[in-house]
C-alpha cells in the first residue's frame, strides 16, 4: 500500500496546492530565518484567493493605544513582542472592554442573564446593558480589589438586588411594565448549573474532596458511554478509564478533565457547554431525561447511599435520620408532617425492599474490540485492557448496606430530586 499521511501539516509559508492532499508528499524544508509572512484578508474564506495585506492590530474603536509610536492601533511589526503587547493591551486598566466583559459574565453567572445581553458581543450590534451605571460601578470595583473574581462574587451576592424574592410585588403590574423583568424587581429563579448539581451532590454526601490545584482527574461516568468505541483518524481511542482512588474521582468538577469526542452524559444532559466552542449563554432547558437520571443514575444512587451510610453512623433512630438529611440537603429543620410522611414512606421501603440480593456487576478488566481494515475489508479484533479497573476503589453499593440504610438513601434520593436542592430562588 502506498503510505498516508495522518496528521496535520502546516509550515508557515507552505504552497497551497498541498493543503489538500492526502497521498504523502515530500515538502521542502522551510527555515525560519525571523522573518514575518505577510498577512492577506482572504476572499470568501480561501486560501487561494489573497486579497489585501493587513498588518497585526487591536481595536481601533477604542481609544487605548497598543504603541507608543506610530499608529495606536497597530501592534509592533518584528516578530518578537507581538503577543506581549497584545496581552499588555488587554489586560490594561485603561481597557473598558475587557472589566466590562468579566463583571458582566459573572453577572450573568448569578442571574441568569448579564447587565449587557449579549456576552459575546459589547459593540453596537449587541445589546445595551439594563444599569450601564452599576457596569460601570461593579468594574470600577473590580479593578480596585486587584482583580479579585471572589471579592466580586462576595459583592454580588450579599446585595439587596440578589437577596431578593422570586415573587414580584405586583405580578400583573409587571407582566404590563416589564414582563422580561429587566430592572430586577424580583429575583430570577434559576436551576443549579450541571457543574453546581455535580458538586453539591457530591457536597451533601460529604464525598466532595476540596483540595486546589493538580493535574485533571478522570471522574465515573455511565459506563455504557466510557467503554463505546471512539474513532480517531483511522484507530480506535483508548476507553475512558474513572480515577482509581475515590479523593481522586470526587473532586470539584473544575478539575475534570475534558475528552474531545466524548462528553461526560450527566454533564452534558444539564446543559454543560460543548468546550470546543464558545458559548455566550447556557441552555437552561427542561427535559424529561433529567428527572430519570436523577432518579435512577448510578451516580445519583451512590451519593444517596454515601450520605445514608454517613447518616446512619451519627444518629439512633430513624425521626433523627430524617433530620439530619433535611439540614444536610436542605439546609433546614423537617417540618413535623415532613417527617412523619418519610417515617411512613421509609417503612414501607423497608418491608418491600429486595436489593440486598442484587449485586452491582464487577467492572471489566479488559473488552473486546473489532475493527474493519480500510482496504482490504477483512475484520480483526483485539482485547484492550483497562489497568485501572484492578485495584479500582468502587462506591459504596446498595448491597453493602442495611436495609435500613437503603429505605433512608431512598429519603435522600428523594430530597436530591425536590425544586428547593436544584434552584436558587
Amino acid at each position: 500500500f502506498e503510505p498516508l499521511v495522518q496528521s496535520v501539516f502546516s509550515a508557515r509559508d507552505m504552497p497551497k496546492k498541498t493543503q489538500n492532499a492526502r497521498k504523502l508528499r515530500r515538502f521542502t524544508v522551510f527555515r525560519d530565518d525571523g522573518g514575518t509572512v505577510d498577512t492577506c484578508i482572504l476572499t470568501g474564506g480561501s486560501l487561494e484567493a489573497p486579497g489585501a495585506k493587513v498588518s497585526p492590530g487591536v481595536l481601533s474603536a477604542i481609544s487605548l493605544k497598543a504603541q507608543s509610536e506610530g499608529p495606536g492601533h497597530l501592534l509592533p511589526t518584528d516578530v518578537s513582542g507581538r503577543r506581549v503587547a497584545l496581552a499588555k493591551w488587554i489586560a490594561d486598566a485603561q481597557n473598558p472592554l475587557t472589566v466590562r466583559s468579566i463583571v458582566n459574565r459573572i453577572w450573568q453567572y448569578h442571574f441568569g442573564r448579564g447587565l449587557a445581553v449579549n456576552s459575546n458581543n459589547f459593540g453596537a450590534k449587541g445589546g445595551k446593558p439594563t444599569h450601564p451605571d452599576l457596569l460601570d460601578y461593579l468594574s470600577r470595583r473590580f479593578l480596585e480589589s486587584n482583580w479579585s473574581i471572589k471579592k466580586l462574587h462576595r459583592a454580588i451576592v450579599l446585595s439587596d438586588v440578589y437577596r431578593r424574592s422570586v415573587v414580584p410585588v405586583d405580578e400583573q403590574k409587571l407582566a404590563l411594565v416589564d414582563p422580561e423583568n429587566s430592572v430586577l424587581t424580583h429575583f430570577r429563579r434559576r436551576r443549579l448549573t450541571a457543574e453546581e448539581i455535580r458538586d453539591s451532590l457530591l457536597a451533601v454526601s460529604g464525598e466532595l474532596v476540596h483540595a486546589d490545584g493538580g493535574i485533571p482527574v478522570f471522574p465515573e461516568m455511565n459506563m455504557e458511554v466510557a467503554l463505546q468505541p471512539r474513532m480517531i483518524q483511522f484507530s480506535l481511542a483508548p476507553a475512558y478509564q474513572p480515577s482509581v482512588r475515590r479523593e481522586e474521582r470526587n473532586r470539584r468538577t473544575i478539575y475534570a478533565y475534558h475528552c474531545r469526542g466524548l462528553a461526560d452524559p450527566f454533564l452534558e444532559l444539564f446543559n454543560q457547554p460543548n468546550p470546543n466552542e464558545s458559548c455566550e449563554l447556557r441552555d437552561d432547558a427542561s427535559v424529561t431525561p433529567q428527572a430519570l437520571t436523577l432518579l435512577n443514575s448510578d451516580f445519583m444512587t451512590a451519593r444517596a447511599v454515601a450520605m445514608s451510610h454517613a447518616i446512619c453512623c451519627e444518629t439512633q433512630n430513624t425521626e433523627e435520620a430524617i433530620g439530619s438529611a433535611f439540614r444536610r440537603i436542605l439546609g433546614r429543620e423537617a417540618t413535623i408532617a415532613e417527617v412523619e410522611q418519610l417515617e411512613i414512606f421509609m417503612q414501607d421501603t423497608h418491608e418491600n425492599d429486595e436489593r440486598e440480593s442484587k449485586t452491582k456487576e464487577p467492572y471489566p478488566i479488559e473488552i473486546s474490540r473489532s475493527l474493519v481494515e480500510e482496504f482490504s475489508g477483512r475484520r480483526f479484533e483485539y482485547r484492550e485492557i483497562l489497568p485501572k479497573f484492578e485495584n479500582y476503589e468502587a462506591d459504596l453499593g446498595m448491597h453493602e448496606v442495611s436495609k435500613h440504610c437503603r429505605s433512608l438513601a431512598d429519603v435522600c434520593l428523594l430530597l436530591m430530586n425536590t425544586n428547593e436542592f436544584l434552584f436558587v430562588d
